[in-house]
């Protein structure tokens, strides 16, 4: 019985993943093609005209829908990428094996991806504040947010965990 509430469980899990990366891909694209549509509009003095779309971008600085749009173009990405590594694991949970050889480095690329997105987000803070008019009264700051840096390092325990436990289930299957 427990069994299968670890099955229904990880099945439960796999979808909310799954929602939340076909969240990711669909808002993405549509927030996307929005800032792409305002800051074209910010750019042409704060009308744009196209065909079904007629729009005003009126008080909202170029620099700030740049700053958006690079911020979509690493968040929505990664967040899918996360996603699809975590659906593997989950898959392997669901068929009642997560201690496979697979799962370690699955771990290790998703907390590789946590912190490429931070380290991205951090850097293009710096570049955009530089090199792009984010309008008056917009303060750049950089932080290190310390939740997600501690994610990381989890996720690199974690790592390791199912490394050495996919390590001694093996060494023990070499036992009689």
């Amino acid at each position: 019985m427990s069994e299968s509430r670890k099955n229904s469980m990880a099945a439960f899990l796999s979808t909310v993943v799954t929602v939340i990366f076909w969240l990711a891909i669909v808002l993405g694209g549509f927030l996307f093609v929005i800032l792409s549509i305002g800051l074209i509009g910010s750019l042409n003095g704060g009308e744009i005209a196209l065909p079904l779309v007629e729009a005003r971008a009126d008080g909202v600085p170029a620099g700030r829908l740049v700053a958006a749009l690079v911020g979509l173009l690493v968040f929505a990405p990664g967040i899918a990428y996360i996603c699809a590594q975590l659906r593997r694991i989950l898959s392997t949970l669901a068929e009642g094996d997560p201690f496979l050889p697979e799962n370690a480095p699955r771990l290790t690329r998703i907390a590789i991806a946590i912190a490429a997105i931070e380290i991205i987000r951090m850097c293009s803070v710096v570049v955009l504040a530089a090199t792009v008019d984010l309008g008056e009264g917009y303060v750049a700051n950089i932080n290190i947010n310390l939740a997600v840096w501690g994610a990381v390092i989890v996720l690199l325990i974690l790592a390791q965990v199912f490394k050495e436990g996919t390590r001694l289930r093996e060494e023990e299957k070499m036992t009689i």
